[in-house]
């Protein structure tokens, strides 16, 4: 899946989308940009009318080891806990892109298309059979938190933060590379290899257009950015 991954950003610089550099400047008959009130989402962004309370923040996730959905458990806990913000007054927006867009995929994905954690390598395989950022298998981590964690990210997961209220998402562009997956190992087409994986996406989670523009969307909407570093 790396390889396709770069396969495909490459393909998106060859039609203009440039990744990592500076696009042209806008000419001068392009029309002004107007911003959208943020008390109105989107169109086509329905998740953003989602977004309440006066604790607002979404959590990037570019790679595969969970850590917008496991900062975004402890954040919702925190801003309860030592806040005392009510919970309808909190929420967590988690944007999986990149990478990290493997996560968006159920057990039975994860288990019938084996895909490899990042740092993976075929003398050491790090292919888990489910989702390794779900509730059930989060059980098993718990140990490797630090202790002043551990009470904040009891009971975390993603299909747990969804069951919360809180907001994910996956990018549209590096969803592609999971249809692609499901293509070389099924042999069948791209319309028929994206209605399948659909079908596998975590109960509760969207796609967006990009991830990118989620980030974005969800800052306009008054959530603090928090990043994957």
């Amino acid at each position: 899946m790396p390889t396709d991954r770069r396969d495909f950003l490459g393909a998106l610089a060859g039609v203009g989308i440039g990744l990592g550099k500076t696009g042209a400047a806008p000419s001068r008959s392009s029309p002004p940009f107007t911003r959208l009130p943020q008390s109105s989402p989107a169109q086509g962004l329905p998740w953003l009318g989602k977004i309440r309370g006066a604790h607002r923040a979404v959590f990037d996730n570019p790679r595969d080891d969970g850590t917008g959905p496991i900062r975004a458990w402890i954040w919702l806990n925190q801003c309860r806990g030592v806040l005392g913000a009510a919970p309808e007054d909190c929420t967590a927006v988690v944007v999986l892109r990149h990478g990290g867009v493997a996560l968006a995929m159920n057990d039975a994905f994860w288990s019938q298309y084996e895909l490899p954690l990042s740092g993976s390598t075929p003398e050491k395989p790090n292919i888990p059979r489910r989702n390794p950022q779900m509730a059930s298998a989060m059980v098993e981590m718990m140990g490797s938190f630090p202790p002043p964690a551990r009470a904040w990210a009891e009971g975390l997961g993603l299909d747990a933060l969804i069951a919360r209220g809180g907001i994910v998402v996956a990018c549209e562009f590096a969803f592609w590379g999971i249809v692609q997956r499901v293509i070389n190992r099924d042999k069948v087409t791209e319309t028929e290899a994206r209605e399948k994986a659909l079908g596998h996406l975590v109960p509760g989670i969207s796609l967006v257009p990009s991830g990118f523009l989620a980030l974005a969307a969800a800052q306009q909407q008054g959530c603090s950015f928090v990043t994957n570093t």
